[in-house]
């Protein structure tokens, strides 16, 4: 359960970082835990909801809102 590396020339033995059917830990549980397991193990930054779900499908998922400046421009000149 060791790899070998090198730090600053020298050959050094460390372990490995532990796997799950070839994943990172946190990238299984991340693909294969379903929500009541990730309640009860308080990770609920993991848990799925509907409206992240259709944010992350929106095509304008990723594009910085419209600032001040771009709804004066948009609409009139008068701010109120």
């Amino acid at each position: 359960m060791f790899m070998t590396v090198f730090i600053r020339g020298k050959q050094k033995s460390v372990r490995r970082p532990p796997m799950i059917e070839g994943l990172p830990v946190g990238e299984f549980i991340r693909q294969n835990a379903d929500p009541i397991w990730l309640h009860q193990n308080e990770m609920w930054e993991l848990i799925e909801t509907e409206e992240r779900v259709e944010h992350d499908r929106s095509p304008n998922a990723g594009k910085a809102s419209p600032t001040s400046r771009d709804w004066l421009t948009e609409t009139d000149t008068t701010p109120f």
